[in-house]
């Protein structure tokens, strides 16, 4: 008999319910108090003759829940703020802060929680009782008893609502505040055997103090002195502010930089000579709100610039990046202003310049300070001017002439005068190894009164058969990037002897496994190129004059493109049945995917290793799904959370991997998955792991198709060693697991 598709689902259930129910005496729902939800503790002793069974008749399936005290529910991969602010030290008499949690049922079997573990490592040695423990709630006075740890304790199975017995136990996470500001972490472990909705059976929930810290404000961030003459000396304050909410310390003040014949600090009325390292004892002690001014006296002996810091030492723990932990720099400048001078361009090119035709090129002397400039000398640097010189004629300030201290050349403030250069070659320039012409050069030094010093200048040219057009290449954001800078290349500046340019034309020669094109073209004459992987980058660029005449030979460019986070991943791949790997677009090309995963991450072992496997977990994996995942401190200012800045679908890569502040004691899991081939395919993929800008360790794989997944190697900090992990077939072979399942996102 064919039952109506309608009644079949109730009946379904109606068994579900039967096959599921506790034994006959089992107690009505809230007969025990089990059920009721104000109750943090539960009954933790099971009912006589109420445990709840399955009969063997069908898979019951229990589904563990775990909430705090205001009800919210705890999530596998939550890190859990600590407020410490408010809190009392043990040493002046605190208690401990207690966070309470409840574990209940929410399925139709038994839950057997095998497993609630915290683990602590204590942060100072002054800890004689954890920072961090748990203990179960059993309901018996603590001053009676103590409570038993969550690690030692036996679990009894937990019932859903309504079957008696246990219903919910309860456990509480205690936190004791130590008087040393140090930051400190736990994680907590529940295993059990909730197997639902293909959830992993452990839950992994971290805790992490994230206030009562020192912050350290000062106001203002820098001291500049300006321009100081010889035999003056100025003064400048600032203040040293605590915006944090805790105890700010400032045990040492670093006075290095700043030479004693020139700078004196000083605090609370006393003076210390700079050129050392003052410390302080006891340190100096700012609590919440309080600030401190420190004042530093400049004296005047020479008019050269003389630029350092005053380092404080503290205890702010976001410091992590001015020489080292709870370093504050505050920069000090002196004569860093007052007369400046620029040279634009700085290096003057002539290019390809006919023998026996003379070539003029000008650059500007601009007066970039706030005092009137003066340029008092002009000479050419050893071993001479050769092919080059200096066209004063246009200079009427000096008649014509060279300035002198006698006749100085003088620039307002910003203004600028043209200087103009000349180029005569007499013989045609000898082709070096790389087939390219060897440039004569030549520089110049220009004297003024510019507190910076010395001004230099250079020039090259190329002696020819005849004068062609010049390209010249410059880069606005400089000649070292990080990865996926978009580089401004401009070829502006490239010049012909009559008629203006007419064409452009850019190549480059990039770093390998680059796809990156320019935009919009390599015709136009300031194109945009985005270098996503790491590595030497080449442009060349040629240009045409208006009579359709091109440049004898290309400009070159070098820019280095170097990754600055202390950890750097590469992920490139290759699919040969894919001809253009360059074009953009849905189903165009395979699609490869790194991942990036943190220590506590798990899901279920579907590597076969006997442990979790890491990949595709909510929080702990840094992938496309979850490219900012929040590992570290809630604090905005410390950058040490992953970043996935790059994914590609559409083939090729790269995708670029970022972690800025790694853990110390953590290592990290490198992977990649073969998420989607579009029928193009297998890929080979590259993966390069740099350190601090290094290129530390690279692989490629033997050919993968869609749905494996390589477990590459880990990243042990903090030595930033890399380990390959190796598959069954030995240390030669690749750990790949074949069909990886994966959420559909």
């Amino acid at each position: 008999m064919q039952l109506h598709r309608s009644l079949a689902p109730i009946l379904a259930l109606a068994a579900l319910s039967i096959a599921c129910s506790s034994t006959p005496n089992a107690t009505a729902p809230g007969a025990n108090g089990g059920d009721d939800a104000s109750s943090l503790a539960g009954d933790a002793t099971p009912t006589s003759g109420t445990t709840m069974t399955c009969g063997g008749k069908i898979d019951c399936t229990p589904i563990i829940e775990i909430h705090d005290e205001t009800g919210g529910s705890l999530k596998s991969g939550t890190v859990i703020p600590v407020d410490t602010g408010d809190l009392k030290s043990v040493t002046d008499g605190g208690g401990p802060k207690v966070m309470k949690y409840r574990i209940t049922n929410s399925g139709n079997g038994p839950l057997t929680v095998s497993k609630v573990d915290l683990t602590y490592d204590a942060a100072s040695p002054a800890e004689t009782v954890p920072a961090f423990t748990c203990v179960v709630d059993d309901g018996i006075d603590d001053a009676v008893t103590p409570p038993p740890s969550c690690k030692d304790y036996k679990f009894p199975a937990i019932n859903p609502p309504g079957y008696g017995g246990t219903t919910a136990i309860a456990f509480h996470v205690r936190f004791l505040k130590y008087d040393d500001q140090l930051q400190r972490k736990a994680t907590l472990q529940i295993l059990s055997n909730d197997k639902s909705k293909n959830k992993a059976t452990k839950i992994v929930v971290a805790f992490s103090t994230s206030a009562g810290l020192a912050k350290i404000l000062v106001q203002p961030a820098d001291m500049d002195f300006s321009f100081v003459q010889i035999g003056g000396t100025k003064n400048q304050d600032v203040q040293v502010l605590n915006v944090g909410n805790s105890d700010l310390r400032i045990c040492e003040l670093d006075l290095a930089t700043l030479p004693a014949d020139y700078f004196t600090l000083i605090l609370d009325g006393k003076e210390y000579a700079g050129g050392g390292s003052l410390k302080l004892e006891p340190c100096m002690v700012l609590k919440a709100g309080e600030s401190k001014n420190l004042k530093l006296v400049y004296k005047g002996v020479d008019d050269k610039p003389h630029n350092g810091a005053i380092v404080l030492h503290t205890n702010d723990p976001s410091l992590t990046a001015e020489g080292g932990d709870g370093y504050k720099a505050i920069k000090v400048k002196v004569n860093s202003t007052g007369p400046c001078l620029v040279a634009k361009p700085s290096h003057v090119v002539f290019g390809a310049t006919g023998v026996g035709a003379p070539a003029k090129r000008a650059f500007d002397l601009v007066s970039c300070g706030d005092v009137e400039l003066s340029i008092t000398d002009l000479t050419f640097d050893a071993p001479g001017a050769g092919p080059f010189g200096v066209d004063w004629s246009s200079l009427t300030q000096t008649g014509g002439l060279a300035p002198s201290e006698a006749a100085p050349l003088k620039i307002p403030l910003n203004g600028s005068v043209k200087v103009t250069l000349t180029y005569d070659p007499v013989k045609l320039s000898t082709i070096g190894a790389d087939g390219q012409p060897v440039p004569d050069t030549a520089a110049i030094t220009i004297k003024s009164n510019a507190i910076a010093g010395l001004t230099h200048v250079t020039m090259e040219g190329v002696g020819s058969s005849s004068s062609c057009p010049t390209a010249i290449i410059t880069v606005q954001e400089g000649d070292t990037v990080v990865p996926q800078t978009i580089l401004h290349l401009d070829g502006k500046q490239s010049y012909a002897g009559t008629g203006g340019i007419s064409k452009y034309e850019w190549a480059v020669i990039a770093a390998k496994g680059s796809v990156s094109l320019f935009s919009p073209n390599t015709a136009n004459v300031s194109p945009t190129f985005q270098p996503n992987v790491a590595g030497d980058y080449k442009f060349q660029l040629n240009v045409w004059d208006s009579a359709g005449k091109k440049s004898c030979f290309a400009a070159e460019k070098v820019v280095k493109v170097l990754p600055d986070q202390a950890i750097h991943v590469e992920l490139l791949w290759n699919t040969p049945n894919d001809k253009d790997q360059t074009n953009e677009g849905p189903g165009v090309g395979s699609d490869l995917d790194l991942h990036f995963a943190h220590p506590y991450a798990a899901t279920q072992d579907y590597e076969g290793t006997g442990k979790l496997s890491p990949w595709f977990a909510d929080t702990y994996d840094c992938f496309w799904f979850n490219p900012n995942p929040q590992w570290g401190s809630f604090d905005p200012n410390m950058d040490d959370n992953p970043s996935l800045d790059r994914d590609d679908t559409d083939g090729g890569g790269p995708e670029n991997l970022n972690l800025t502040l790694p853990e110390d004691g953590r290592s990290y899991a490198v992977g990649v998955n073969y998420y989607n081939d579009f029928g193009f395919g297998p890929s080979t993929a590259t993966v390069n792991i740099y350190v601090y800008g290094q290129l530390v360790w690279n692989m490629t794989s033997t050919p993968l198709v869609k749905d494996d997944m390589w477990h590459v190697a880990t990243i042990s900090w903090p030595d930033g060693e890399v380990t390959a992990k190796s598959g069954k077939g030995g240390p030669s072979t690749l750990f790949v697991t074949s069909k990886y399942p994966h959420p559909q996102f």
